[in-house]
């Protein structure tokens, strides 16, 4: 049950996301029916006809055909005679030559290998019309025939005289020679073969004299043997050749079309199901989302099983609709007319389940979405090219040949397709009866059978290989899978390192007794390879978790946290040691651990489509929990975590801050018994991250919780053990106390000083009163100092001095507490890593010495403008104008080559080996066919045919002999054959045995005879089923042979063999033979294969757009012309490649058609303008994609459909018998728009014209005669001709179409057709007349400050336009489907040189929407915004120029390295290539990034990645820098060097406007700040400003020993409101409190004397004593628009009950609001850390 549950809560997901992505689900349903729709059209344009019963007339085999008496020759033809030694045979052969009245020349040759090599070598030999072999050793000249005689009749390997109108889009064997290889067509149908032609037709037995000659030979060999009787029989007998009549019958064109076109169709409508099928699985897989739910307990195969299900249900209902379709009768015809529907529909759902079982078996191949895709798609399409080769040399394909191609369901499906239009050309269609018959030793039911059997295989592949290489996620399987007795398995012997090295035992705590370890991790070690190097990421870690605690897990970027968390969870496996959690190892029992897993992982995975609501019902019933159940612990879940208001909001449109909530909420719901959270907290705002700890505080009781941070007051508060990590090794473990104890230097005072400070006065204050204080950092604002504990009896004489000279001092506010965690964390780096103790290096004293002396002397000439230097000396000139242009220019194509270099694998298969492969593939299965169908040698007699009945009339008494019968049917017999004698008309019996038995009749009656005599004169007709390709022959030799046994006795016999001459050297190097069917299915396929190198060109920009590069790349300056132009330039090049290596291929093959030297350049010719028309169109479509995956396969599958289906219609409709030419010609001229077609038509025409010209070549045709025999193509001496098979259309056509779609693109790049489209809407005006009063009469600031800067702004708007780099007056942004609907209202402000400006907020406050506004990502509603002087509105190419970016995300390009990154930036901002070294590597340097500066971004560290995204915002000199949230995920001590690099920069004269959710940041980098909320500046001022307006009180946070916590923690709180009269407990989390106690009559002083003594008295772990924080005043202004927090403390005060509710926070209005100028603030909830860093 619980099986089943979990299947059904999978299909539920499947089917709600299937739903909701409503174009995907659209075009996996709607393909195949586009397809559909092609066949229906075919088979509507091409309707049956009714053709009445035909009886053809007799052909007279003594007379040559008219054709060699009008032949222009140069000279006479001849017959050759081997051997020429014999007289015999010349004699005979010269009575052949004088039956006829044409003058012939008699040969002799004395061999046959020198008669071929006459034929092969000599043109003369073109006059050679046969050569007559008998098979006898003469042994003198003069010895005669013996009676029985063998002889071949070696004619031209080419016909010269039947000339038939050539094909060009189906295979037809009768004109490639005499088809010896056949005794059948390949495509036997049961319409009449070459139904006009009396003689048959091709393969020309008459026409070419084949009848003519072999009855002479025949009548001569029985004039040597019997000279007077013979001369005698044949005065009064007549020989003629008839044809069997055809009865009535319906003469269908489209069953050639079912059979050719339709399985190729039906491959390419289903190949879009299984690159969507292949895509859905890998997404999920990509995203770890399936790693994810087996977490969750979904075992591997139950998620295979779901999405089986969810694709065979989507697949039934295209197959159920395809089926009727196909088999409802439209004006009479059905595409399956005879079939039975039921069968139908079988085999097309054994084809589709096959493809999705293909589908799974291709995606567990691969880890990329869009990798697999594009693979999966190409190897479906070429496990239909084998069917080419089998199809065509059907007959001659061993039985296990074709059940080894049937092993690709392609081939199998292709197959059943042929054996479907076999039945229906034979008028029964496939019905349950015959889905046995044997055709060819093959029948359907095997055909269906192999689908199956192709699923069962491809099913088991998937499982092997995602069982036994599982890739980068999960643990694989071992090789005995599916043994009985597992053996041991041993691990591998790393050479890791000595695992004996000493530990770190004293700053190990010891393990708690009283607990429970849940999970043990003994000696582990995980190293990653790449090529030969190899990382090791953990070493030898050992440590417990323990029930009910909380185990932090802290380390620097890239120390190896999350690579811990990944080998717990299971997403990668150990490379050595062991791992247990609840006794089960990771390795082996992983799925019975994943049952109390809960994982939060460090970026979110969650389902794009999915609700809020979706997530936690999902992830809950997965976990267990009953529908009811689930219900309830969704609802409280949603009101614990904040997100009630969101429940149905999809994740893609929620903020990352409640993506973490969401994460965390999943992790939590259902009781996980151990929860491994990963940086949960990243990205939240302060109050979410506060509610985020109290909801782990309170759910910790009964679970093992391991955590990751860069939050060391998080780590402080939540940690009951904390570990810390340095490059992969465990540096210490144990409880916060025990850490701080051991790693302790003191006390700590953190000064936070104003731009008028003195360092040096204020640190001789210092040291004057603590000589022995030794300065930690100084950084931008913040200066932080150690001060011994030795020393502690002088601290209050230095408070009582800084307090008192504050002023003086210019001091903003200052704290002390005892060592925090992040002294801990930063003291343990420094040990671990010598490297890591930057601040130390860069400021050793007080003094620092100027930046430049780090720099080499002869790099400070061209460095003195650089990044970072206060002042400049000569000032670095930027390139501008044409020059800019041109390295902007360069730097874009440099990009593109360097992703195609990084990505070479991709791009070579994709856009190179991809087309390639299938052009060759299919030039190689046609040359083989071409090969395989040799003409060989075919002996003319009845026992070829198998057993046979021969109907015969004989006049009784016959005039030849009274016993003529007797002999025939004893001849007969002998034969093997039936006979069967007749009273009347033979025509009339054969035409009612067609319609008795129509099935089997063609196979049973291939000849006939008919003796009759009319006045002493008998008439001998041999009658032939043309259906047979060598039948005429066969029943010639019939009744020679029963004419020679008249003659010579029962004994006498006469064989001929059809023995086709070998090619000769002409017809072989110029293939005489007309192969434009082939050409036709080369272009067919060489489309789809330049279908996905097409869409290759979509990858890098949809990738460049998903991670807003672009937009990063367009803010710094490029132009859209420049951006595009430069990757159509380098794409073109690329593009030049494949069409380069193309023309290779079709030279090696000896292609001429594209080889010939005249081609050659129109085939680059064309191949380049489809480059440079497809490739803008590909970029404009690309605009609709937001992932590089997604991308590929709509792509692809848009590409193939308006690329294929357009040649084949307009191919299959210009067929002359289907009489729409018309039609074929206005579609042709509708499709120009299309590249793929141009291609496609362009390509096929000059194949066809080549082809066409070299048929009327070879049959010396005139160029009138010519175009009279292609029936209306005229073939074009200039191939670049504007007319019928000229390609100069399609060339004009591609010429013109790249400029329009670069038009388009750019208009797409420019947004203009949204405005169009808003305009034509009425958006504009009457939407915004309509809600601008709505909208903008919102309540206006009340704050003063806010309404001064306002003001000012109004009224000096030109002055301080032209003296301030930034000015922003009344900006607003509204966004016309998002919500918040107003993000952005009238908000003003001025930001000046060297100054700092941040802005503070809630996630969603308006923050990113006031960024996007001044880099123009997003338009200004109202307001305007200058950047030096110019406006953003009107001058946007200007303001970029000044603008450096750091946006919210990094907009980093994974294939390049960090450098290149920088260099790319440095470009486009137009720094001189000199200087660009410089000052790259001065960059680099500052941010200490130059270890990591070569290595690619998609190696990096988050920390690393935020590093780089802060180094391109400073590259060039931007005026005006703009650094959206800069820090997220970084580690302490790299958050310390960009605050370094941050101030650095303000002083050398920049302009910076900061957005932090650090409050500590914001302290440290900002002169002025304003606080954000719903859209609008609540204050504005410097920190000092708005501390001294809305705070004068101090803020004590303490932390009570947890040994001692509930017996301490009432009396402390007594102790406080004892000592502390009028102080308020602001916030606890269990033994943390959190007080604010009033200023009036305090002194830091005093507080700390008096908290110095509490230590002692109450058991304080530590405490920390600060002036009121920007974070108190921050969450004061938060707090009422945040009700979250308030909510979630009402419902643990419910469920947890931690305090007396008189010790709940009181709840008041914001500042702003309050009447009183200065109101009193409300105390705040505890710091992100007990000090400000």
């Amino acid at each position: 049950m619980e099986v089943l549950k979990k299947l059904k809560l999978l299909l539920w997901k499947n089917f709600i996301l299937k739903r909701r992505k409503t174009l995907i689900t659209l075009l996996e349903m709607l393909m195949p029916l586009l397809f559909c729709a092609i066949v229906l059209y075919l088979r509507l344009n091409s309707m049956p006809r009714k053709k009445s019963s035909t009886n053809y007339p007799a052909v007279d085999v003594s007379l040559l055909p008219v054709y060699f008496y009008n032949y222009p020759l140069k000279s006479k033809f001849q017959l050759a005679y081997i051997p020429s030694k014999s007289e015999t045979l010349k004699a005979v052969t010269e009575v052949v030559e004088q039956t006829f009245a044409v003058d012939f020349e008699v040969l002799g040759f004395p061999s046959v290998p020198l008669f071929e090599d006459y034929i092969i070598k000599d043109p003369k030999s073109f006059y050679i019309l046969v050569g007559i072999i008998f098979h006898h050793d003469f042994n003198s000249s003069n010895e005669p025939l013996p009676l029985v005689v063998k002889y071949d009749l070696r004619f031209s390997y080419v016909q010269r005289n039947f000339v038939s109108p050539p094909r060009h889009l189906f295979f037809q064997e009768e004109i490639e020679g005499w088809c010896t290889a056949f005794l059948y067509p390949p495509n036997l149908s049961q319409a009449p073969r070459e139904f006009s032609y009396a003689d048959g037709g091709n393969p020309g037995y008459n026409k070419e004299g084949f009848l003519a000659i072999q009855h002479a030979v025949d009548k001569a060999i029985m004039r040597h043997h019997a000279p007077k009787a013979a001369l005698n029989m044949f005065k009064d007998l007549h020989v003629l050749v008839q044809r069997f009549p055809f009865g009535p019958h319906i003469q269908d064109p489209f069953l050639v079309i079912l059979q050719n076109e339709f399985p190729l169709l039906l491959m390419l409508s289903f190949i879009c199901v299984e690159l969507i099928i292949t895509n859905s699985v890998l997404s999920e897989k990509e995203r770890k989302q399936k790693e994810y739910m087996s977490m969750m307990g979904v075992e591997s195969w139950l998620h295979w099983v779901a999405w089986f299900i969810t694709f065979f249900i989507s697949v039934s209902i295209t197959v159920s609709v395809m089926t009727v379709l196909f088999c409802t009768k439209i004006n009479r015809v059905a595409v399956f007319r005879n079939s039975n529907p039921t069968l139908i529909f079988i085999f097309l759902m054994c084809f589709a389940i096959a493809t999705i079982f293909f589908a799974f078996m291709m995606s567990t191949f691969f880890q990329r979405a869009h990798v697999g895709t594009v693979i999966g798609g190409t190897v479906f399409f070429f496990t239909y090219l084998p069917y080419m080769y089998i199809t065509f040399s059907y007959h001659q394909r061993t039985y296990t040949q074709k059940i080894l191609s049937c092993l690709f369901s392609n081939v199998a499906m292709a197959t059943g397709v042929r054996f479907i239009s076999l039945f229906e050309a034979e008028g029964t269609g496939i019905q349950w009866r015959n889905i046995g018959s044997v055709w060819g030793d093959f029948s359907f039911a095997q055909v269906l059978g192999m689908l199956l059997l192709d699923s069962f295989l491809y099913c088991l592949i998937a499982f092997l290989v995602e069982s036994l290489f599982p890739r980068k996620f999960g643990i694989p399987k071992s090789w005995y899978i599916f043994a009985k007795k597992p053996v041991p398995e041993i691990p591998p012997l790393l050479n890791i390192g000595d695992p004996e090295k000493p530990s770190k035992g004293n700053f190990m705590q010891d393990e708690p007794t009283n607990q429970m370890n849940t999970i043990e991790i003994q000696h582990l070690y995980k190293v990653f390879y790449s090529g030969r190097s190899k990382r090791t990421a953990i070493r030898d870690l050992s440590m417990n978790l323990y029930k009910g605690q909380v185990t932090v897990l802290l380390g620097h970027n890239g120390a190896g946290k999350t690579t811990v968390c990944s080998v717990l969870t299971g997403l990668i496996t150990p490379s050595k040691g062991h791992a247990y959690i609840h006794g089960c190892e990771i390795s082996k029992d992983m799925v019975q651990i994943r049952k109390s897993l809960g994982w939060c992982p460090q970026h979110d995975i969650l389902f794009d489509n999915f609700t809020v609501t979706d997530h936690l019902y999902f992830y809950g019933q997965l976990k267990g929990l009953s529908p009811q159940d689930c219900h309830e612990q969704t609802q409280e879940m949603l009101h614990l975590l904040g997100l009630k208001d969101k429940w149905n909001s999809r994740s893609k449109f929620l903020s990352g801050g409640m993506k973490r909530k969401l994460s965390i909420g999943i992790a939590l719901i259902a009781g996980s018994k151990v929860l491994i959270l990963d940086e949960p907290t990243s990205g939240l705002d302060s109050p979410s991250r506060r509610a985020i700890w109290d909801l782990l505080q309170q759910q910790k009781g009964d679970r093992t919780v391991l955590l990751t941070t860069h939050f060391m007051d998080e780590a402080d508060l939540l940690g009951d053990r904390i570990a810390i990590l340095a490059k992969g090794e465990l540096q210490c473990c144990g409880s916060p106390s025990f850490l701080k104890q051991k790693y302790g230097a003191g006390y700590y005072m953190t000064i936070i000083k104003t731009p008028l400070c003195d360092t040096s006065k204020l640190s001789e204050v210092i040291y004057h009163h603590i000589p022995n204080a030794v300065l930690e950092s100084n950084i931008g604002e913040e200066m932080i100092v150690t001060l011994p504990k030795k020393t502690i009896h002088r601290f209050e004489a230095l408070f009582n001095d800084l307090e008192l000279r504050q002023t003086e001092l210019g001091i903003s506010t200052f704290a002390t507490s005892v060592t925090t965690m992040e002294e801990v964390f930063i003291r343990v780096c420094k040990l671990a890593d010598p490297s890591t103790n930057v601040l130390t290096e860069k400021r050793h004293s007080l003094h620092p010495l100027p930046r430049h002396h780090r720099v080499p002397v002869d790099r400070i000439k061209c460095l003195h403008s650089g990044t970072f230097p206060v002042s400049t000396e000569q000032p670095m000139r930027l390139n501008t104008g044409f020059c800019l242009l041109c390295q902007q220019f360069y730097a874009m194509l440099l990009k593109k080559i360097t992703y195609s270099r990084r990505n070479w694998m991709l791009v070579l298969s994709v856009q190179v080996l991809l087309p390639l492969a299938i052009i060759m593939l299919s030039l190689t299965f046609f040359n083989f066919k071409l090969r395989k169908l040799d003409n060989v040698p075919l002996e003319l007699t009845l026992q070829t045919y198998g057993q046979t009945i021969v109907p015969f009339f004989i006049a009784e008494n016959s005039h030849l002999d009274p016993q003529l019968s007797d002999d025939f049917v004893k001849m007969l017999v002998a034969a093997g054959q039936v006979p069967l004698r007749i009273q009347g008309s033979v025509e009339d019996f054969l035409l009612k045995k067609a319609k008795e038995a129509p099935e089997g009749f063609d196979k049973l009656y291939v000849v006939a005879a008919s003796f009759e005599d009319v006045n002493n004169h008998t008439t001998v007709k041999a009658l032939f089923n043309n259906q047979a390709y060598h039948s005429p022959s066969l029943a010639l030799t019939l009744v020679d042979n029963l004419l020679f046994k008249l003659l010579s006795g029962a004994n006498a016999s006469i064989t001929t063999t059809n023995y086709p001459q070998p090619q000769t050297a002409i017809e072989v190097s110029e293939s005489i033979l007309y192969q434009g069917p082939k050409g036709h299915y080369l272009v067919v396929n060489f489309l789809f294969g330049i279908a996905f190198l097409s869409s290759s060109f979509s990858i890098l920009t949809v990738g460049e757009k998903s991670v807003k590069s672009k937009s990063l790349q367009f803010v710094s300056g490029v132009s859209t012309a420049v951006f595009w132009l430069s990757a159509l330039l380098w794409d073109l090049i690329s593009f030049l490649v494949p069409t380069l290596l193309l023309v290779l291929v079709f030279l090696w093959y000896k292609e001429e058609a594209f080889a010939h030297h005249e081609s050659i350049p129109a085939v680059v010719l064309i191949m380049m303008l489809y480059g440079w028309a497809v490739i803008p169109l590909v970029y404009t479509v690309s605009f609709s994609f937001n992932t590089p995956g997604s991308a590929c396969v709509k792509l692809v599958v848009m590409l193939t459909f308006l690329s294929i289906s357009p040649v084949v219609l307009v191919t299959v409709t210009s067929e002359k018998d289907l009489g729409y030419t018309e039609l074929s010609d206005s579609l042709d001229h509708i499709f120009l728009i299309l590249p793929g077609h141009c291609l496609g038509m362009a390509l096929s025409n000059l194949y066809y014209n080549f082809e066409l010209k070299k048929f009327c070549s070879a049959k010396n045709l005139s160029d009138i005669d010519c175009n009279d025999v292609l029936e209306g193509y005229v073939v074009q001496e200039n191939i670049y001709a504007w007319e019928s098979l000229g390609i100069g259309k399609y060339l004009t056509a591609l010429a013109v179409l790249g400029p329009v779609y670069i038009t388009m693109l750019f208009l797409t790049e420019a947004n203009a057709f949204y405005v169009l489209k808003s305009r034509l809407s009425g958006f504009f005006p009457s939407f915004w007349k309509e809600k601008s009063g709505m909208i903008f009469d919102v309540a206006e600031p009340e704050d003063e400050d806010v309404l001064e800067e306002a003001e000012t702004i109004k009224r000096y708007l030109e002055t301080l336009v032209k003296k301030n780099p930034l000015v922003v007056k009344e900006v607003s942004k509204v966004y016309k489907d998002k919500v918040p609907l107003l993000a952005v209202n009238k908000v003003s402000f001025v930001v000046k040189e060297e100054e700092c400006f941040g802005l503070l907020g809630l996630n969603g406050a308006g923050k990113t929407s006031i960024f996007n506004m001044l880099t123009s990502e997003q338009p200004i509603t109202s307001g305007d915004a200058f950047v030096k002087g110019f406006n953003i509105k009107s001058d946007i190419a200007k303001v970029r120029q000044w603008i450096g970016y750091c946006p919210e995300f990094d907009a980093l390009l994974n294939f390049m390295t960090g450098r290149e990154m920088l260099v790319m930036y440095a470009r486009i901002r137009g720094i001189p290539e000199c200087h660009i070294k410089a000052c790259v590597d001065l960059i680099l340097e500052n941010l200490l990034m130059c270890v990591c500066a070569d290595k690619l971004v998609k190696t990096y560290s988050g920390g690393n990645k935020r590093m780089l995204s802060t180094g391109i915002a400073l590259v060039g000199e931007p005026a005006v820098i703009l650094l959206d949230e800069p820090s997220t995920g970084m580690d302490p001590v790299a958050r310390r060097l960009l605050w370094d690099t941050v101030e650095r920069v303000r002083e050398s004269g920049k302009t910076i406007v900061i957005t932090s959710h650090s409050m500590e940041e914001c302290e440290a980098l900002c002169t002025r700040l304003a606080i954000m909320v719903q859209g609008q500046f609540k204050c504005l001022g410097s920190p000092q400003h708005l501390k001294s307006k809305f705070g004068i009180s101090y803020s004590l946070q303490a932390k009570v020993r947890r040994k001692w916590q509930q017996q301490m923690l009432e009396e402390f709180k007594a102790f406080v409101d004892l000592t502390f009269p009028g102080s308020n407990l602001e916030d606890e989390h269990q033994n943390m409190l959190q007080y604010y106690l009033p200023g009036p009559n305090l002194s830091w002083a005093k507080v700390f004397s008096i908290m110095e003594q509490a230590k002692k008295d109450y058991m304080l772990e530590d405490y920390s004593i600060s002036q009121l924080s920007l974070e108190d005043i921050f969450l004061n202004f938060t707090r009422p628009e945040s009700s979250t927090k308030e909510q979630i403390q009402q419902e643990q005060a419910v469920l947890a009950s931690p305090s007396p509710p008189s010790n709940s926070r009181p709840i008041s209005s914001p500042p702003s609001r309050l009447s009183s100028p200065t109101p009193k603030p409300l105390p705040s909830p505890p710091p992100s850390e007990p000090i400000l860093l």
